[in-house]
């Protein structure tokens, strides 16, 4: 039977830096000698002076390449990158890679392969070239140079190695980076800005490997952060033993960078104690067509609350009030009964009539989005919910972030799948990226011919005949599908996605990487059935593949729910995570709380964005993957 609600009260360099050496991390300027001045006029119009003579002084791009060619190796290499530096400063990122890569950079002196690495890094990651510039900055020559480096080129490099061992999911790396950062920066902006950056990297990081970290580590600054961040990831539903675990720390690790300088997030762990809702109201429909849905919801959410209650955690009273009718004078009522913060509806509906009230008197986690975000974002109101177009901006950055940039789109003729298929637009144009393509099917239409038709089969056979009828001779030739595409974007549920993807391959397009969100898994595995979906990645919530999780295990016992409102379930259990830790996510935009949905974290208008996880079919298997495939690295 359903869970039941009830009412109740419940080891650092010395080299430092000076102040603005970090503003030039990612480009690297060229230094210039000036002349000085034989006049001595008042400051501001020296400085106008100065400013002008070294624009004059500055060679051109162009210049530096002719002195260049008069030269020999190795002043002709060391004239070239200065003229690369030129193409940098005048952002003709194409120009200064096409000079770099047909450079020899194996036979170039050390300080000029030092700066060789420093650029054609800043190129590839200003292209998003991510894989090439993880390959030049983990050379091992260059692993033999960081004593021979002034200090900002060692910053600069060591800036953009942990930028790309994150983006990569290398976080132990980009700790790592990041540590040695912290003894080479003197400033305090600067160092503030690299923690951060750290605690973010340490966040990605799963709590088991964090705590074997935390005791394996050499280094005692590495240690401390690797315990810090087992504490902060390990409590997020408890706020007290957060407090006190943070306590017990502090007062082990009083030389850690960290004793004094905690990170945000934890800084405000007093406030979120003594500001904790004590009484919560759950408005959810009980009857209706979304009655079954608003059940799974209370089941995930009661299934989180008791686990807390079980382990002797702090809860608040609970009240279900029935949002199938009126849902503001639910609201108003819960308020009336003393509720601190409400959470619900899920009907979209409902939720937009809330989202225009003029002000809210106590704060609101909606369970879904307004068809319409207000103008302005209304105060206390949070949203919440599994919006599929959260799926499809990740699957955007995904690809993107994996190096492709020309995308082919192929959805079904549905609502939602179009909002979906507009968020991945939106988010793949901005990031740099084109839709060269899109393609919207029916069910049950001749899939063949609509791949055929979107891969351009039928152009490549036309050609071929009039080249047959031109020559006069049989020509032996296969079909060739459109080479413009380097990855689909595909939306589509498990029976569709079977019969679509084997056509990929049956029309010379089996080699392009599919992409798609968690509606292509049925939640179930299959693997008789899904062997048809072998190669296919998609982003999924981590309650789907979870199988220590408490929550998960009591639902399974206590409802008779089908499958398919899992996801609610899911949803359910984050609310309850997320219920006392909204005004943290709010004032620290860049916290996440990892949940059964994802990692959530807060936009500015107060909407939870989730970041799923990765899963790839595998021998008809849905199986985790890294944060960041390489193309190079697919085996099916």
């Amino acid at each position: 039977m359903p869970i039941r609600p009830f009412l109740c009260t419940l080891s650092t360099k010395s080299r430092n830096l000076s102040t603005n050496t970090l503003a030039t991390l990612m480009i690297a300027t060229l230094t210039l000698s000036l002349a000085s001045c034989s006049s001595n006029p008042p400051q501001s119009e020296k400085r106008k002076s100065t400013a002008v003579k070294t624009q004059a002084a500055k060679p051109s791009a162009a210049k530096l390449l002719n002195q260049a060619n008069q030269l020999q190796s190795p002043e002709r290499e060391s004239l070239l990158l200065e003229a690369v530096q030129a193409y940098i400063d005048a952002r003709q990122y194409n120009r200064a890679r096409d000079l770099l890569v047909d450079m020899n950079s194996d036979a170039l002196p050390d300080q000029d392969y030092i700066k060789h690495t420093d650029l054609l890094s800043t190129v590839a990651l200003h292209q998003g070239s991510n894989f090439l510039a993880h390959g030049i900055l983990t050379k091992p020559r260059l692993e033999q140079q960081w004593s021979n480096m002034e200090p900002q080129t060692e910053v600069s490099l060591r800036e953009k190695r942990a930028q790309v061992f994150a983006l990569l999911g290398e976080a132990q790396n980009s700790v790592a980076e990041r540590i040695q950062l912290s003894g080479l920066i003197d400033n305090k902006n600067q160092r503030q800005a690299n923690q951060e950056v750290l605690w973010q990297n340490l966040m990605s990081i799963p709590f088991a490997e964090l705590q074997q970290l935390s005791q394996d580590e050499n280094g005692q600054a590495a240690r401390g952060w690797y315990s810090l961040a087992a504490i902060n990831k390990n409590n997020q539903i408890d706020l007290e033993q957060q407090r006190e675990q943070l306590q017990q720390w502090l007062g082990v690790w009083r030389q850690h960078p960290a004793h004094d300088n905690l990170p945000s997030d934890l800084r405000l762990l007093q406030s979120l104690i003594e500001q904790q809702p004590q009484q919560v109201a759950l408005l959810l429909p009980m009857q209706g067509k979304l009655a079954e849905a608003g059940e799974a919801v209370r089941d995930g959410f009661f299934a989180a609350y008791y686990e807390a209650l079980s382990n002797g955690r702090n809860t608040p009273e609970v009240r279900q009030y029935d949002s199938s009718g009126d849902a503001i004078t639910a609201y108003q009522q819960a308020i009336a009964d003393g509720a601190d913060l409400v959470i619900g509806p899920i009907d979209k509906e409902k939720v937009t009539e809330i989202s225009l009230m003029p002000s809210l008197e106590v704060p609101v986690l909606s369970l879904n989005y307004p068809d319409t975000p207000p103008a302005e974002p209304l105060k206390g109101f949070y949203q919440f919910g599994l919006a599929v177009e959260d799926e499809a901006r990740q699957v955007a950055r995904q690809a993107f972030l994996e190096g492709h940039r020309q995308a082919m789109v192929i959805i079904p003729t549905q609502e939602w799948s179009e909002r979906s298929a507009r968020a991945f637009a939106d988010e793949w144009e901005k990031l740099g990226g084109a839709v060269v393509n899109r393609t919207q099917f029916q069910t049950g239409v001749n899939y063949s011919g609509l791949v055929k038709d979107a891969m351009l089969i039928e152009q490549s056979q036309i050609r071929t005949r009039e080249m047959q009828e031109l020559l006069g001779i049989p020509l032996q030739s296969s079909p060739r599908s459109r080479g413009d595409v380097d990855m689909i974007f595909l939306i589509a549920d498990p029976a569709q996605a079977r019969q679509i993807k084997p056509t990929f391959a049956f029309h010379y397009a089996g080699k392009i990487p599919v992409y798609s969100t968690s509606q292509v898994y049925s939640g179930q595995p299959n693997p008789k059935a899904d062997r048809d979906l072998n190669g296919i990645r998609f982003n999924t919530m981590p309650w789907l593949f979870d199988t220590t999780s408490r929550e998960k295990q009591a639902v399974a016992q206590h409802t008779k729910s089908a499958a398919v409102y899992g996801r609610l379930h899911a949803l359910g259990a984050d609310a309850f995570r997320l219920y006392a830790r909204l005004p943290q996510l709010e004032q620290v935009p860049d916290m996440r709380i990892y949940g059964a949905t994802g990692a959530l974290h807060m936009l500015s208008d107060r909407r939870i964005e989730r970041e799923q996880i990765w899963v790839r079919f595998r021998n008809g298997e849905a199986q985790p993957l890294p944060m960041v495939i390489n193309e190079n690295d697919v085996q099916y």
